[in-house]
């Protein structure tokens, strides 16, 4: 019997996995990733696996996942934002800073924060688009510019309710509560999620961003603004970063300096995790945020194992090369 091109004996190993995997910047990819991780976890902590501790993960991943959200929107245009762990650090001081000490409304100062984080990313923008400044070398400095805001706001102290006397709570404090027993927190990350997701899958915008990841040359000659894209994308970056800040001293009750400090690495690894290549392109916002839980993941497994914080460093790097492999296209784990 002659084989047909459609018989099954005729598929590749590679269109084998790319079917189990999905194709590039596939869900499928960060899913699989993340069963692993669970069952991996279990395995050699079955305490791991209660409600209790899976809701504490969940709360402590959401202000990483939320910054993941905003770097997947800037890498899929093949840019990078590295300040902003920086960036949320500075905002939430500066929204802390307002409501604390100079008596503005909680509402009004996470309002003025927001506009400062999406200030922030309209200045990046421009420099990277008219100055034509390598977004690497431009969130760089922002990264040690916001950084040192971060400390001149207070004298390099943190910002706490305790922070003048009589204590003045936090006015944006709810934003920690939580509605039928599901944490606020929580269900902000998941709006913004879901949010950014419809805006990628379901609007002009995401056929944009990833037009420019994949050729930014044929995205011009189809008549795209590019230059106001890109300054979009990190002005979705900075609001994130700062909305992350904000929700941080809310849980905390309190904001420091250097408060999600590693963030920005992290939040570059769980998009790449999460299957959105460097050169952007293509990918989903789902995706980037299940790779940001998994590095939550890691750092919680550490914790519960009792294992010095230096070992997070180590699993993340080969979990990041393994990724890497993934999110190009070829390789062993395509």
């Amino acid at each position: 019997m002659v084989k047909t091109l459609e018989s099954p004996e005729t598929e590749t190993k590679p269109k084998r996995r790319a079917t189990i995997l999905g194709r590039n910047g596939s869900i499928r990819r960060p899913l699989l990733f993340l069963v692993i991780a669970l069952i991996i976890a279990t395995i050699i902590q079955p305490s791991f696996l209660t409600v209790r501790n899976l809701n504490a993960l969940l709360i402590s991943s959401t202000f990483l996942m939320i910054v993941a959200v905003g770097e997947a929107v800037v890498i899929m245009t093949g840019m990078i934002d590295l300040g902003v762990e920086s960036t949320l650090s500075a905002g939430g001081m500066f929204v802390a800073f307002l409501n604390v000490f100079h008596q503005v409304p909680g509402p009004l100062s996470v309002a003025f924060g927001l506009a400062a984080g999406a200030i922030a990313g309209l200045v990046v923008g421009l420099l990277v688009t008219k100055g034509r400044i390598p977004s690497f070398l431009v969130t760089l400095a922002t990264y040690w510019g916001f950084q040192g805001l971060a400390l001149l706001l207070n004298g390099g102290n943190y910002i706490s309710p305790y922070s003048v006397t009589p204590p003045r709570p936090f006015g944006f404090q709810g934003l920690s509560g939580s509605v039928f027993g599901i944490s606020n927190l929580l269900i902000i990350t998941i709006f913004v999620i879901a949010a950014a997701q419809v805006m990628v899958s379901y609007t002009p915008v995401g056929v944009w961003l990833k037009s420019i990841g994949s050729n930014e040359a044929s995205a011009r000659t189809v008549g795209l603004s590019t230059d106001r894209i890109k300054i979009m994308a990190f002005m979705i970056s900075g609001i994130l970063a700062v909305l992350a800040g904000i929700m941080m001293a809310a849980w905390q009750v309190s904001i420091y300096p250097n408060s999600g400090q590693g963030y920005s690495l992290q939040a570059i690894a769980g998009v790449i995790l999460g299957g959105i290549p460097f050169t952007g392109g293509r990918g989903t916002i789902v995706g980037a945020a299940i790779g940001a839980l998994i590095i939550g993941l890691i750092n919680d497994i550490i914790v519960l194992m009792g294992w010095p914080a230096l070992y997070e460093y180590v699993i993340v790097g080969v979990i990041l090369v393994i990724a890497g492999l993934q999110a190009r296209g070829q390789g062993v784990v395509k």
